[in-house]
């Protein structure tokens, strides 16, 4: 059962609107009616609820019971609130994932489903009630990550067994010491949140004025009425135009500066360890993005490997980091995470130690990286964080429009594990509200800090500043006629920015510790000074030209006026003055991009309406008309001083209302006004500060403002070079992109010009930013260098498209030689969804620095007003020519519910269209009429800047509507480039390496086979362990062995595994006994994949490659849309290849590579499939005893083949070893499709499908590396590996060398050469060991292995079997399991080769002997290991012994009263059982299947009397193929012999015991080194062995053993008869009686130890007080009986 305790909520926001008089009879403002509710796997459990609460006090417990593990692995809570309509609110929702909380495994780092106790925070919408909140309920729901904090709740969770059946859920109260428990959680620490602003851009409405909020949790929200106020806002700032798209805010004055004072439980032990972990996360994951780099690039194959074993060796490094220590206070899932933290971090590092000896520059090394890091975040995971995350949110006209969220720990300071963002300065993306991440609502600059308050004031700037804090207060007026008056105004004379606070001046008090400056003083915001043109280079003056007239008069004679945008009355055309510093590129003229007449005149009624028209009615008495005039700027214009706007205006700013936008000087429609004044004061040590001042009888906390003000600014210059861009999405119907860049760096932006019509647009343009204005020294500029904003659109007939974004950090150029910075291709992001790249630069110049190198300006851009991209940054151009290998269409689907039965293929690269011809007949030979095609065009010099390749698939249908209907896009061709081939090729031996794939044909050592016998670390090779199913909720995982891997010994009978197919499998999986052997006869291997073949070979693309064309969106215009739409991305397959290279000249002295390749034409195949093997099947749900009975279907054009005879009872691990034969025309029917199918017995069910897997037959048909048939690594001409081939080894060389443009090869007349291309091949250097090749029945001719041996040279496929993943439609991406196969693919021929035997090797029947002599120091009392042990005890002990797999044990004699656990007894036990040597299991034959088991055999050291103690005293497990060598000496035995032994902690030592003196005995003899045998090589062993005893999951050593241990086959025990026990025939060897110390008195000690028994049994007390009655009893009884004669005797005395 799974409890939830759930104790008590704080913090929780008001969700409904104010009531009065409702049901429950009370009046109350907003309020909240809270109850939690729980969900799991939909089984729901609630709290009760309580009323008019915002923080809650449950005290109670919801109980599921559930089993473990679990399909469901999800929690939910949520926060809900009651409506009287019976809607109820939810006010936020959180999840707990169990395999957070749990990990479910057999080994002591498993434990059951534990949390807390501690605070579990809930998010969701905007705390505050406003008209939008309805728009946020799916983020209160969870729909969506939630963005503002909304309650937490203090939650304990805990398991314990249940024996009840169902899954339900029940409410209790919780427990009478629950809240004493609860307390020891709930101390708090004071911690401090510091925020300095620096830059505030891209924001994109200027509606009104701008502040920020900072907050974590309650602390920080200035609508809290729970949360003391502190400084968390800035002060309100008015935007500023940038003269392009975005807004500013001008913090030239003073940047703003926020403490945030809060209270929390103290979990910094809990952060620390997750900035510890995710910052080796985060260095691993930068690794691999490094070598990732490296291959795009490109780079040499030892670069790539240098990069990814750096990475591996930082990875090993930080995985043995020290997790900190954890404190008395900490919960129970603290102390299981540590260790299980500890656990995964062991066996990553063992992972990591293999890979980097395995270390391989290509993408399937690449991916077991990523796989790696997987694990790395999987312990990275902490679900009990307590604290809120921060969030800084954007305020708009009292509106949170924007924000930014992270989790708190990115800001800790901590002396060992910093924050990755601590103190930096950054630039925070802020999103706005309920809208995607690409929707960027403001950029901000700033540095964030968290920590204790202590440890604050040790705490440096980022920047060398100084702090300045100000009182600050807001005079406010209205217009009453034409007087400006406080009568009737909605807010207070003096108040704050908001006008909820009465502030007047004389009501500020210095809190303590500060005193004041000066006096006050008006202080008007800075952007209401400076006009719209203000830090801008250009500008467009607008004035309105507006004519009226009256009723019956024309336009002839009208009143002429001159307005501005707000349609009131300013300064004439004519009369408008050019500021000083700017000059008029453009002088007046109407703007006719405004609709209107021929002259430009707008008309409407009046000239306050709202609505103007383009052509004249008879009601029009109003016209209009926009006169624009632009200028530049070209010097410094002054800028009046604060002093000279005060002294002109008085400091009043004016609007139409306070809540929009206000500006310097009266203007007509102006109706309030206001005035801001500042009173600065300082303190010691400036930090957290408020005012109190009382209000309304109560006291209220007024914080100040805070500013930053920098002691250095610099002047630099930035310079974007975007030079083209690739693998756009279109929104058009053509499927091209008219695309622009919007730039934006710090307060600039500034766009590209457009490109027109293009796929890949070359923009070839550079980006100018001047007067870019940083604060901070050189080297602190540095370190928080400006990012570049690239904004990629489409223009489109109904406006801007964004396609996508990307960031970018310029490259600095400070203080050095200019060296130009290489253009990259930048990724474009768009809803975190990659959706092309841009090839760009960005570098950064110092303006005013001494010894800067700032190159020239660069070269005027053919378009005019824009510049190019420099020489030394542009690419050169070349003639490059693309040969086009078009071979056919497979696959083709529907696109917009109609079949694809037209296709039309177009290739694009660099602005040049080739259209392949038609397919001529689809149906019957879907392949192209014509193969080769070429066409040249002018590209950039190098792979690198190339823009891609596009392959675009049209569909022509009958109503002349040719859609684009799918698209590949080609992003890098250095493949196709055959000089560039080369030059890898002879780059890669130069540097020693070999670009060959990546196979197994070296299996691993014998210590790497001994590991993967012992442990599964972490599954690299994709292993589903478990089954089926990556949604099952934990993950097994062993233990990792103590110690140093022992080596086992192997064994040498080659003659019987060289039978087998089997053998070579077993022998490359891990089995150094079959390897060995076969490698010391030079027999053939063979190469298992781990996974499908064609992953290693490139998907067999070295002739024909595969391209999937995605499917494109249906067009809004399409006659054919229906809603519904194909739910497959592909619609269909493009198989061709490509040959690209540049051109010398005109190119036409070069011949056509794809030249004298021959038209396509169907080919009859026929094919051979090996079934060999399933692994690690899927279950049906139908199966409850977790297992399946399958069977093979295989589908191959046509023909389906169901065999059901192959079925395979209740087995998720069949061996088939099943044989097709099959036949087939390419390309009609190129996909064979093996499914595995679970069989139904019954009538009413039917067999389901558990997974199928796919093989494209025509790619390996065509294929150069000549996957058809797999070549063996000898020519045998008979035996079980005979050569299977239809062609002889020389023949194959032949045609590889006619299809490649070698020479042919010549053999030396013996042959025992072979020269091929100027290289000899000498038969020496394969063939090792010649007496291993004389046997001519076997060995073929001496040329066919020559030049067999150089085939296997040349890296064509050898003799294979593949591991292929098994996929089922219904579930898509969850493997169901794995197939083991392999094909041989012919030409259609009458008599095709043999078949290689593929049957399984017959089980040995082998009998073990073993015979036990002695056991000692057996503990035979009851508590174990004992503290005092009794020496005196006599116990009857016997042995049993079992085999794996046998019914019942065998029992030995009794040896009777054995004293001091030392018996003797001389016994022999006799097993019987079928061994298979390949599989090294015991095979015990059934009915449906035959059971595979380990062969263990187990001792047991037993009482003679189960009575005394049923349960054994010691145990013994020994796998007889991993077998520990047993010692020469007793006192030798040590609990290091039993593999995966684990050291018990020490016992707690007693603090009241007496420490007794040691005494010093002499040191044993040193032990020799433990080493490991195989029981069916060695045949025979003897010796002693530890036996022990499992205690609180830990092994003691509880006894010792000795015995001998012999395994013969069944012949040789025939040979050689023994007896069981020491029955006849005695002998081989003969066995003695024991020897057995005899006691004295039998039948005493038989009492004495029956009396023993009872002393020491749990029964005492009932015994010793049974005891005690009697004898009362027999008192009483004896005085009742002799009383009357004493009284008679007594009186008789006294008469007489």
């Amino acid at each position: 059962s799974l409890s939830l305790s759930l104790s008590l909520s704080l913090s929780l926001p008001p969700v409904s609107e104010p009531l009065l008089d409702n049901e429950y009879g009370l009046t109350r403002l907003a309020f909240t009616d809270p109850y939690v509710e729980i969900s799991y796997s939909g089984v729901l459990g609630r709290t009760s609820l309580l009323y008019a609460d915002y923080n809650p006090v449950f005290y109670q417990d919801i109980i599921y019971n559930i089993e473990i593990p679990s399909v469901c692995d999800t929690i939910i809570l949520k926060l809900m609130d009651r409506d009287v309509d019976g809607n109820d609110d939810c006010i936020g929702t959180s999840f707990l994932k169990l395999p957070s909380i749990s990990y479910f495994s057999q080994d002591d780092v498993g434990f059951d489903p534990v949390f807390g106790p501690c605070f579990i925070n809930f998010y969701g919408g905007p705390r505050e009630i406003t008209e939008l909140n309805e728009q946020y309920l799916y983020l209160n729901e969870g729909w969506a990550p939630g963005i503002a904090f909304r309650g937490r709740l203090f939650l304990e969770i805990y398991s314990k067994p249940s024996y009840s059946v169902g899954l339900f859920s029940k409410v209790v109260a919780s427990a009478s010491d629950a809240r004493s428990k609860a307390d020891k959680y709930l101390n708090r620490s004071k911690f401090i949140i510091v925020c300095g602003m620096v830059e505030a851009t891209m924001l994109e409405h200027a509606d009104s004025v701008v502040t920020f909020e900072v907050s974590c949790g309650e602390f920080g929200n200035m609508n809290s009425e729970s949360a003391p106020a502190t400084n968390s806002t800035s002060q309100p700032t008015q935007p500023l135009f940038d003269s392009t798209k975005y807004f500013y805010l001008n913090w030239d004055a003073g940047a703003p500066m926020c403490f945030v004072e809060c209270e929390w439980e103290d979990v910094i032990y809990r952060l620390e360890t997750l900035n510890l972990l995710q910052a080796a996360y985060e260095r691993f994951e930068g690794s691999i993005a490094s070598a990732d780099e490296a291959m795009q690039l490109e780079l040499s194959d030892r670069q790539i490997k240098s990069r990814m074993k750096n990475g591996l060796k930082g990875l090993v490094e930080d995985m043995k980091m020290e997790l900190p220590e954890l404190p008395d206070f900490c919960n129970e899932l603290d102390k299981k995470l540590k260790k299980l933290r500890r656990f995964r971090m062991d066996n990553i590092i063992t992972a990591a130690e293999k890979l980097v000896k395995e270390v391989d520059a290509n993408r399937e090394f690449y991916d077991k990286l990523l796989l790696l890091l997987e694990d790395v975040g999987v312990v990275c995971d902490e679900p009990q964080t307590d604290i809120p995350d921060l969030v800084i949110w954007m305020i708009m006209n009292g509106a949170r429009i924007g924000y930014y969220k992270a989790p708190i720990n990115y800001f800790m300071e901590s002396s060992r594990a910093r924050g990755k963002y601590c103190g930096q300065t950054r630039h925070l993306k802020m999103t706005y509200t309920g809208k995607g991440v690409d929707d960027i609502a403001c950029i901000l600059k700033c540095f964030l800090w968290f920590g204790y308050e202590e440890d604050y004031w040790k705490w440096k700037f980022p920047f060398r500043t100084s702090i300045h804090v100000f009182a600050e207060t807001y005079e406010n007026q209205q217009v009453s006629g034409k007087v400006w008056t406080t009568k009737g105004l909605l807010r207070p004379g003096f108040s704050d920015v908001g006008g909820k606070l009465s502030l007047a001046k004389i009501n500020f008090d210095p809190p303590e510790g500060w005193i004041w400056v000066d006096d006050w003083r008006v202080a008007p915001d800075f952007s209401s000074i400076v006009g719209d043109d203000f830090g801008l280079t250009a500008f467009r003056d607008e004035v309105y030209e507006v004519h009226t007239i009256e009723e019956g008069e024309d336009w002839s004679t009208p009143k002429i006026f001159w307005m501005n945008e707000r349609m009131e009355q300013t300064t004439a055309r004519d009369e408008v003055e050019l500021p000083d510093g700017w000059m008029v590129t453009d002088d007046w003229k109407v703007d006719v991009t405004q609709p209107g007449d021929v002259d430009g005149y707008q008309y409407s009624i009046n000239p306050d309406s709202s609505e103007y028209c383009s052509s004249s009615k008879s009601y029009h008495f109003c016209r209009r008309r926009l006169w624009i005039r632009s200028r530049i700027k070209v010097g410094e214009s002054r800028i009046p001083s604060i002093e000279e706007s005060v002294e002109a205006t008085g400091g009043w700013e004016y609007a139409k209302m306070f809540t929009t936008k206000f500006h310097s000087g009266e203007m007509g429609s102006d109706i309030v006004r206001r005035r801001r004044y500042r009173r600065e004061l300082t303190s010691e040590n400036i930090g957290p500060v408020v005012f109190t001042m009382m209000q309304e009888g109560k006291k209220v906390r007024v914080p100040p403002q805070m500013i930053m003000k920098f002691k250095m600014r610099s002047r630099f210059e930035v310079r974007v070079h975007l030079y083209s861009g690739r693998a756009m999405t279109s929104p058009e119907v053509s499927g091209y992109v008219n695309t622009y860049c919007r730039v934006s760096v710090s307060k600039q932006t500034q766009n590209t010009i457009t490109i027109w019509e293009q796929l890949s647009p070359i923009w070839d343009q550079t980006l100018v930013f001047k007067d870019i204005i940083l604060v901070g020294s050189l080297e602190e500029v540095k370190k928080s260098l400006p990012e570049v904003y690239v904004s990629i659109l489409h223009k489109g007939p109904l406006g801007d498209h964004l396609l996508g974004r990307t960031t970018a950090i310029p490259t600095e150029q400070f203080g050095r030689e200019y060296e130009p910075t290489k253009l990259k291709w930048f990724p474009i992001i768009l809803n975190d969804q990659n959706e092309g790249d841009i090839l760009a630069s960005f570098e950064i110049f110092k303006v005013d620095g001494e010894g800067e190198d700032i190159p020239f300006m660069p070269p005027e851009h053919p378009s005019g007003n824009a510049y190019q991209v420099p020489p030394g940054i542009r690419p050169l151009m070349k003639d490059t020519r693309i040969e086009i290998l078009s071979w056919g269409l497979r696959h083709l689907k529907f696109w917009a519910k109609k079949p694809i039965d037209n296709p039309l293929i177009e290739i694009e690269c660099g602005g040049s269209l080739y259209t392949l011809p038609k397919i001529l007949d689809l149906v019957n030979n879907p392949n192209f009429p014509k193969t080769s095609h070429y066409f040249d065009v002018l590209l950039p010099q190098g792979f690198t800047y190339k823009p891609p390749i596009n392959i675009r698939l049209l569909d022509q249908r009958p109503n002349g509507f040719t859609p684009l209907v799918g698209k590949f896009i080609l992003k890098t061709f250095s493949q196709y480039d055959p000089e560039y081939l080369k030059k890898r090729l002879a780059q890669a031996e130069l540097e020693g390496s070999t670009t060959t794939e990546s196979t197994q044909e070296t299996p691993p050592d014998a210590e790497s086979i001994s590991i993967t016998e012992t442990e599964t670390v972490i599954v690299i090779e994709e292993e589903e362990e478990d089954g089926c199913c990556n949604c099952c909720c934990w993950k097994k995982e062993k233990p990792r062995p103590k110690g140093p891997i022992p080596i086992v010994d192997e064994s040498d009978d080659w003659e019987f595994l060289s039978m087998y197919w089997w053998s070579r499998f077993f022998a490359m999986q891990g089995n150094t006994l079959i390897y060995k052997t076969m490698k010391k006869h030079e027999l053939p291997l063979l190469v298992v994949y781990e996974r499908e073949i064609e992953r290693y070979f490139n998907n067999f693309s070295d002739s024909i490659q595969q391209f999937q064309m995605a499917r494109t969106p249906k067009l809004g215009g399409d006659p054919d849309e229906d809603e519904d739409d194909e739910k497959d991305p592909l619609t269909g397959v493009y198989k061709g290849s490509f040959r690209i290279y540049e051109l010398e000249g005109d190119g036409t002295d070069r011949d056509l590579i794809y030249g004298t390749v021959p038209t396509a034409g169907p080919i009859k195949i026929f094919v051979r499939l090996y079934v060999l093997q399933a692994m690690y099947l899927a279950c049906p749900s139908r199966h409850k005893e977790k297992t399946c009975d399958p069977y093979i279907a295989v589908t191959l054009g046509p023909k389906h083949i169901a065999d059901t005879t192959s079925v395979i009872n209740k087995n998720r691990h069949p061996r088939f070893c099943k044989i097709y034969n099959l036949n087939t025309i390419i390309p009609n029917n190129p996909e064979l499709k093996v499914a595995i199918i679970d069989f139904e017995s019954t009538d009413e069910g039917r067999d389901d499908l558990i997974g199928e897997t796919k093989i494209d037959l025509e790619d390996r048909f065509l294929s150069i590396k000549r996957p058809i048939c797999g070549l063996t690594e000898r020519y045998m001409i008979s035996g079980p590996h005979k050569w299977r081939d239809f062609m002889l080894p020389s023949q194959i060389l032949d045609e590889f060398c006619t299809a490649n443009g070698i020479p042919l090869p010549t053999y030396a007349s013996d042959g025992t050469n072979c020269n091929i291309n100027g290289e000899i091949y000498e038969i020496t250097e394969f063939e090792k060991h010649k007496e291993n090749f004389e046997d001519t029945a076997i060995w073929g001719p001496l040329n066919e292995r020559i030049a067999l041996y150089v085939l296997l040279e040349l890296g064509l496929v050898r003799d294979y079997a593949e591991k292929r993943k098994l996929i089922n439609p219904v579930m898509p991406g969850v493997p169901q399991g794995k197939i083991l196969l392999f094909t041989d693919i012919f030409p259609f021929m009458d008599s095709p080769p043999e078949p290689m035997c593929i049957d399984p090797p017959i089980p040995v029947e082998m009998e073990l002997r073993c015979i036990v002599f002695d056991v000692t120091d057996v503990e035979t009392v009851e508590e174990v290991p004992p503290e005092d042990p009794d020496d005196d005890t006599l116990h009857d002990l016997m042995v049993a012994g079992q085999f794996a797999g046998d019914p019942e044990a065998q029992v030995s004699e009794i040896h009777p009263r054995a004293v001091n656990g030392n018996g003797a007894f001389n016994w022999r036990y006799l097993f019987h059982f079928g061994y298979a040597f390949l599989d090294r299991k015991r095979v015990i034959p059934g009915e449906l299947e035959d059971l595979m088991l380990d062969p263990i055999l187990t001792l047991s050291v037993k009482d003679g009397d189960p009575s005394v103690s049923p349960e054994p005293y010691a145990f013994l497990h020994l796998n007889l193929t991993y077998l520990p060598r047993g010692m020469v000496r007793e006192d030798w035995t040590v609990m290091e012999m039993i593999p995966g032994y684990e050291e018990p902690p020490p016992p707690t030592p007693d603090p009241l015991a007496e420490e007794e003196e040691e005494e010093e005995e002499e040191e044993p003899p040193r032990p020799p080194k433990i080493t490991y045998l195989n029981l069916f090589k060695r045949k025979k062993t003897q010796g002693w062995w530890p036996m022990y005893k499992k205690i609180d999951g830990y092994l003691y050593k509880t006894g010792k053993i000795k015995m001998e241990l012999e395994i013969m086959t069944k012949p040789q025990a025939a040979q050689r008869p023994a007896g069981y026990g020491r029955a006849d025939p005695n002998e081989n060897p003969e066995i003695d009686e024991p020897i057995r110390v005899s006691t004295e008195f039998p039948e005493i000690d038989a009492k004495v130890k029956t009396a023993k028994f009872v002393w020491k049994s749990p029964n005492k007390p009932k015994v010793i007080l049974a005891g005690i009655m009697q004898l009362f009893g027999v008192v009483f009884f004896s005085l009742l009986y002799n009383v009357p004669t004493l009284i008679v005797s007594y009186l008789f005395s006294y008469i007489g």
